[in-house]
């Protein structure tokens, strides 16, 4: 091989590198882990049931650790209370890093304002998550508002405007939206996400707070989302503002999917599956899961998954108080 040759094999070897790093495709690491650890399977214990969403993130992620770091995963489900069912197991178990739990920020900073649940945020430890919910306010695009100021409005005018929510986070958030705008907003509390979408997609109620089902339903053309309800603008609905970028004040919902152990987890052990966990989120077949929700990885890593528990349990533990 010439020189001349042997310039152009590394120089397109180094450009092959650049794009996979540009795309997410770096390299395998293993994560830096104690000797022998682990020595069994670990088990991922989900805090709903097999086939939701919450459940299909785990697999995701315990398929990509298993490539990558050689290890054997074990999947197992859960369900019951909103993902406290399993938070109250998880609690009483062993803090060796051989049972990681799956479930939502909700879970764990809500269930406990609401009732005595035998857990609060303070009894694990945050390994990270691996997506952020993406809940928006949306409603049938033949209604005569668009963003939150015209729902405003057609309340006003009415006398009251329904919104099906799924969850007490979000009827807490219609409710301070209520009080902010002092006017009727009434949340109607369901079975779940799928029973608030058929309610409005029927023309039962006038919108409807959603965390995927209503992606589908955006593009499809059927429904417009009128808020983003989280902390920022999602790219399934580019031009639809948040709440506080349409001047309410009301605690946009931040609702991610976290994977925790019990508290006391030894830092060796800690260091291991939050790098493995990274390391996971980052890889193309997550990616591809992502792409299927509509949503993209985020991992908020400890701190950020242990602060963000710590301030939602005391905003709900406030609130609720009030009601």
């Amino acid at each position: 091989m010439t020189m001349r040759a042997a310039r152009r094999l590394l120089l397109s070897a180094t450009m092959l590198l650049s794009c996979a790093v540009a795309v997410g495709l770096s390299p395998v690491q293993a994560a830096t882990c104690p000797d022998g650890f682990p020595a069994k399977p670990i088990r991922f214990v989900v805090g709903f049931g097999a086939g939701g969403g919450t459940d299909l993130i785990a697999r995701s992620i315990a398929n990509a650790m298993e490539k990558q770091q050689k290890w054997t995963i074990v999947v197992e489900n859960k369900p019951g209370a909103n993902g406290g069912a399993m938070a109250v197991w998880l609690k009483s178990q062993p803090a060796d890093g051989n049972v990681v739990g799956i479930l939502g920020t909700d879970a764990i900073a809500i269930n406990p304002a609401q009732n005595n649940t035998g857990y609060t945020w303070k009894d694990f430890d945050y390994l990270g998550s691996g997506m952020q919910t993406w809940l928006g306010l949306v409603a049938l695009s033949d209604r005569p508002y668009n963003d939150l100021a015209g729902l405003i409005a057609y309340a006003k005018d009415k006398g009251r405007a329904t919104i099906a929510v799924a969850g007490i986070n979000q009827e807490v958030l219609v409710r301070q939206l209520a009080q902010e705008y002092n006017v009727n907003l009434v949340p109607i509390p369901g079975a779940g996400a799928a029973e608030a979408m058929t309610s409005a997609l029927g023309g039962h109620v006038d919108a409807t707070t959603q965390g995927t089902l209503h992606v589908a339903q955006i593009k499809s053309g059927k429904m417009k989302q009128l808020a983003s309800i989280i902390d920022r603008r999602v790219p399934y609905a580019p031009n639809s503002a948040t709440l506080a970028e349409q001047g309410s004040k009301a605690e946009p919902l931040n609702s991610h999917t976290m994977l925790i152990t019990p508290r006391g987890l030894p830092d060796p052990v800690k260091t291991c599956l939050k790098q493995a966990l990274d390391e996971a989120i980052r890889t193309p077949d997550y990616k591809a899961q992502m792409d299927k929700f509509e949503n993209e990885a985020l991992n908020l890593g400890e701190e950020g998954n242990r602060d963000l528990n710590a301030r939602l349990a005391d905003f709900y533990a406030k609130i609720l108080a009030k009601n």
